[in-house]
């Protein structure tokens, strides 16, 4: 003889399974936002920025930049980003970068920097106020040399005191690649 025990089974409506689902879709793809834009933003093996006072960028303003360098197999961009504002009265700036090896050695170079186009149009990231251009000054650049390497900027123009330039940095990032 068997028994046979009936247990009423409930019946859950699809529609919760559904919800369920769109619940979940809802979690995970903010999950992966999330990670995306935490991964996201550009990072720098090295970035400093110096803010100049008044806006003015002197001759006796030189600022250095010291970067220890521990692998000389790795490529880096070298990236300089100069603030100005829009009232900036010339199209470009010249700029003289000298880097300074760990061994002694000195190396040194003139370098032009397009602040803006021909017809006035400011070249870089404008707003109402100021201007932000990013040049890369040397890309996929590699050291041959481990140890503190300094890299001194100087303005190089005609005038004494630079008016309207707001901020100077230098930035270095790996390129992920190595020679």
């Amino acid at each position: 003889m068997f028994i046979h025990f009936y247990k009423k089974i409930q019946r859950v409506p699809l529609v919760a399974f559904r919800n369920l689902n769109l619940y979940l879709s809802t979690i995970t793809i903010g999950i992966i936002l999330a990670l995306v834009f935490a991964s996201c933003g550009e990072k720098y093996f090295y970035e400093k920025t110096y803010e100049l006072a008044d806006n003015q960028w002197s001759y006796s303003d030189t600022l250095h930049f010291d970067v220890d360098i521990l692998d000389t197999l790795k490529t880096y961009h070298l990236i300089l980003d100069i603030e100005h504002s829009v009232e900036y009265p010339y199209q470009n700036n010249y700029i003289y970068i000298h880097t300074h090896l760990p061994n002694g050695e000195h190396l040194g170079k003139q370098v032009s920097i397009d602040l803006a186009e021909k017809s006035g149009k400011w070249n870089g990231d404008c707003n109402s106020e100021t201007c932000e251009l990013r040049t890369f000054i040397q890309p996929n650049a590699y050291f041959n040399q481990v140890g503190k390497h300094r890299f001194s900027v100087e303005q190089y123009m005609r005038t004494d005191s630079l008016p309207d330039i707001r901020s100077v940095s230098l930035r270095i990032q790996e390129t992920g690649m190595t020679r």
